[in-house]
């Protein structure tokens, strides 16, 4: 079993970058330079299917004329959610929906730096389907996080599109989202499919693990430095366990392992959050948000 290794305290001031312990089993990247180009992954373009009520589309029919390059933005919650519309791409508008507890008891509210942005007409049919959407969303919370987790995990395992596990029932349909990600394929020169970025510590976020997900052997640490409470710096930490080695050796894993590792756990982040965006879209009868790809 992995033994864990005690991160060195930060410095007073930044070092020189980059600054790479003994046998670079450390190194400290400065903040602007965390995502240097040269260490992005090939871009890929994957399509994530999924399955839809058919009265999806046609229940936004009389609101899709209102709204230019519209960006539909859901935050579920059990004692508050919200369901944010922005209808434009070149006003300050903002078509509001929220509550607490129930989707039924929501507040429909209008937010813009203009005195008059919808007609009272309009504001029927925008409130009308913002309702409409809002419970479609809520009610189908479970099985959008289900989807998103299994569009990631499909990438991952290297595959450019995404099914899924069943096929639309008559009253569903299929619908397909392009997404764009640098979430790499499998490496088979890697001993480690997967590592996971968790947190030890849910109070210390400045302190994350990375973790083989399929043995959950602990590979090393990464840690924000910071001074004055402003972070300049990361740190990261190979976690030296020669008694997992049958060589009696290093385990294998380098610093720059660990970035690559990191840097794709933050890809798959980007790509579930464009996967549940495009899905939102989708569910609420529109189409895709101008920042991420979609076809029919």
């Amino acid at each position: 079993m992995a033994r864990s290794f005690l991160v060195p305290d930060a410095p007073l001031s930044p070092a020189p970058w980059p600054d790479r312990g003994d046998q670079a089993s450390v190194l400290t990247v400065r903040r602007e330079h965390d995502v240097a180009p040269d260490r992005a992954t090939p871009w890929r373009d994957v399509v994530a299917e999924f399955v839809v009520l058919s009265s999806a589309r046609t229940s936004a029919d009389l609101v899709r004329p209102l709204l230019d390059a519209p960006e539909l933005h859901w935050t579920p919650g059990l004692r508050r959610g919200v369901l944010a519309l922005l209808p434009r791409s070149t006003a300050m508008v903002r078509v509001v929906l929220s509550w607490e507890w129930s989707v039924e008891a929501a507040d429909f509210s209008v937010h813009s730096l203009e005195p008059d942005p919808f007609s009272s007409d309009e504001l029927v049919v925008l409130e009308h389907w913002l309702r409409d959407a809002a419970r479609r969303l809520a009610a189908e919370d479970d099985a959008v996080g289900a989807a998103v987790t299994r569009v990631v995990d499909d990438v991952v395992s290297g595959l450019d599109r995404s099914a899924p596990p069943r096929r639309a029932g008559a009253d569903e349909t299929l619908v397909s989202a392009v997404l764009g990600t640098r979430v790499a394929g499998p490496d088979p020169t890697s001993a480690h499919r997967r590592v996971d970025v968790r947190l030890p510590d849910p109070g210390d976020p400045g302190h994350e693990v990375l973790v083989d997900a399929e043995t959950g052997r602990l590979l090393g640490h990464r840690t924000t430095l910071a001074e004055h409470g402003e972070p300049w710096a990361f740190r990261y930490v190979v976690v030296d366990d020669t008694a997992a080695d049958t060589d009696g050796g290093r385990s294998g894993v380098t610093t720059d392992d660990l970035v690559h590792w990191h840097d794709q756990h933050i890809q798959r982040q980007m790509l579930a959050d464009d996967a549940r965006q495009a899905l939102v879209h989708l569910v609420a009868g529109l189409d895709a948000p101008a920042s991420v790809g979609y076809r029919d």
